[in-house]
């Protein structure tokens, strides 16, 4: 018994604990969803930065409704000049904005939802992305950079629920089908749904649902190899980050910081890392001065950043 209990007890705590961060753990999936048939009616204007807004304004009128265009061809407007021109619209049933098809269409969409409010356009917004989310694992993420409207979204929806419609990804092509679903989506066939994916084989909608480990293996999905940058890395985050990469067989690790190689504890960081077996460089820089940067990664081109400055 002197050998089993202490196993037992320690068996016993690690189940616990596991049980513990099981109540934590949380994934999202995406489940589909039938919509109630309903028809699409009204006055609706589409925001867009240029030539992407026609196709979806024709489908629309497709559809039997008026569509207002609004194009904002990448010339800069301000929230003072976009108000104007959305003062001048007059009265809408809804808002669609293809901002977030662009590069620049975060910006661009937290600029129309100020100027919305100013303007005092009530009617719900709908962002429109495509690409941006990935409803499982046969469907490819194409536009990861318009997964920041997502994050915007769910906060404007937040700030502003009296004025909110929702967030919703097209699919790659905007076929008959998809036009049919997105007119019954904006119709609110959806219910109070305001996040959801068209895609070819239907619509789906985000949940976030339990994601408990249990007894299944830790899968480490991805190991650092080559070079890796580590902004802060002289700092007491940016170490422990470099010490489990060069544990996990980093080959060059690259640590930034404002002080370089003058900051406290540095030779002592790369003693231990090179002992561990990578290769360190230790660079001062300020990744929030550009030029800095790009001569840095110029210097030293990254296979992964991690960013705990």
């Amino acid at each position: 018994l002197g050998a089993v209990l202490p196993a037992l007890s320690s068996w016993r705590r690690g189940r616990v604990v596991r049980s513990r961060v099981d109540e934590w753990r949380y994934s999202v999936s995406w489940k589909p969803l039938t919509l109630e048939s309903r028809s699409l009616s009204g006055r609706w204007l589409v925001v867009s930065g240029g030539a992407d807004g026609d196709v979806l304004s024709d489908a629309l009128e497709g559809q039997g409704v008026e569509v207002v265009r609004l194009v904002l061809d990448g010339a800069v407007v301000s929230r003072a000049g976009l108000v104007e021109r959305l003062s001048g619209l007059g009265l809408v049933d809804g808002v669609v904005s293809l901002l977030g098809l662009g590069e620049t269409g975060l910006a661009g969409t937290v600029g129309l939802v100020q100027a919305l409010g100013d303007a005092g356009v009530g009617a719900p917004l709908w962002l429109v992305t495509r690409g941006a989310v990935s409803v499982g694992r046969s469907d490819r993420l194409t536009a990861a950079v318009q997964a920041q409207v997502w994050g915007l979204g769910r906060v404007v929806g937040l700030e502003h629920p009296e004025r909110w419609g929702g967030l919703l990804d097209l699919p790659e092509v905007l076929d008959e089908r998809a036009v049919a679903r997105l007119a019954g989506v904006l119709a609110g066939g959806g219910g109070d749904e305001d996040q959801l994916a068209l895609r070819a084989s239907g619509v789906f909608v985000r949940r976030l649902v339990r994601a408990p480990l249990g007894d299944a293996p830790v899968v480490r999905s991805w190991s650092p190899r080559g070079t890796v940058l580590i902004t802060g890395g002289t700092g007491a985050l940016g170490g422990h980050v470099a010490r489990w990469a060069a544990r996990m067989g980093a080959g060059h690790l690259v640590l930034t910081s404002r002080r370089g190689e003058e900051a406290p504890g540095v030779a002592e960081l790369v003693a231990e890392l090179m002992e561990l077996g990578a290769r360190v460089s230790v660079v001062a820089c300020d990744v929030a001065d550009r030029e800095s940067l790009a001569g840095l990664l110029a210097e030293h081109p990254p296979t992964a950043v991690v960013h705990a400055a």
